[in-house]
């Protein structure tokens, strides 16, 4: 009887056990990256200067911009979608097409919830399906801290022999070469006019150095602060209005930051992180073309 009973036993577990690798075998065959033989679509956020390719925190009203790129990896791309989920999923695109790579960009505004997430969706010609997504956050900090502002601040291009060319945040003011030589750690912005107009740079910025030559020229610096750049979609009004550093927060964005913001124009707010690690706005007002010419902005900064 308990023989027979041991029998039973050892069947049971040896039934169990295949059930399981078959469970097993189904699941990890149901898991695998796309369920359909052939190439596998890539997508990614667009991570050059004025969009914005991942997680963020926004104010209500703020805008931003995404940009997609995919491609079809050998398989034309045959669908492309993209959805907003706010609590409920809803459909925002969802367009048929046949094509071997997607550029695409749009302006997104955040909404009053909490919390909103967008997916972006590619499938190409072999049915393999894949996708990204961003989250946007409503800012809800309470604290904020204090900001230091300059009102109006001019600088000279290379060649104004009346106005300087440098500035400090630490100082507020503006310095000529031959000053901003002596006074290289503090030096956290330039300002020059070439092949891309108006452009604000800081000293470690490669193309400065051969903007600004001679004895006293950056090449000769043995301190090059690095101020980074973002362009925003902020307008002067929004920057007026600041007073304290939580619009500068949440315009600042550092996958995007650059070296220099080039075709500065006026009513451009540019966010930037000082050498110091303070991030701060920028308002450009006037901009007398030429590199004789010169600039004339109002910044604020964290204090």
């Amino acid at each position: 009887m308990n023989q027979k009973m041991k029998k039973v036993d050892c069947r049971y577990v040896i039934q169990c056990i295949s059930i399981l690798f078959a469970i097993l075998a189904f699941c990890f065959h149901g898991c695998r990256k796309g369920d359909h033989p052939g190439s596998i679509p890539e997508i990614r956020f667009r991570m050059d200067s004025g969009f914005v390719s991942h997680d963020t925190v926004l104010s209500p009203g703020q805008k931003i911009r995404v940009g997609i790129q995919a491609s079809g990896e050998g398989a034309n791309i045959t669908w492309f979608h993209i959805g907003w989920d706010d609590g409920e999923s809803h459909t925002i695109l969802d367009s048929g097409l046949n094509r071997a790579e997607l550029y695409y960009e749009h302006m997104i505004v955040k909404t009053e919830n909490e919390l909103e997430t967008w997916t972006y969706q590619v499938m190409n010609k072999d049915r393999n399906l894949t996708g990204i997504r961003l989250t946007l956050h409503r800012s809800y900090s309470m604290v904020y801290g204090e900001i230091v502002t300059f009102p109006d601040v001019i600088l000279g291009a290379q060649n104004n022999t009346m106005t300087g060319s440098f500035f400090s945040f630490s100082t507020g003011l503006s310095y000529s070469q031959d000053e901003a030589f002596t006074r290289q750690d503090s030096i956290d912005l330039l300002y020059y006019f070439d092949i891309y107009d108006a452009t604000l740079a800081s000293p470690r910025e490669n193309d400065a150095a051969g903007i600004f030559t001679g004895p006293t020229g950056l090449a000769n610096w043995s301190q090059k602060n690095e101020t980074r750049y973002d362009t925003t979609s902020l307008t002067p009004g929004e920057f007026d209005q600041a007073q304290n550093d939580s619009l500068l927060l949440i315009a600042y964005e550092p996958v995007n930051l650059k070296r220099k913001v080039k075709f500065t124009s006026p009513g451009m707010v540019v966010s930037f992180l000082s050498p110091s690690g303070k991030i701060g706005l920028i308002k450009v007002m006037d901009i007398t073309p030429g590199d004789s010419g010169s600039i004339r902005f109002s910044a604020k900064i964290q204090k």
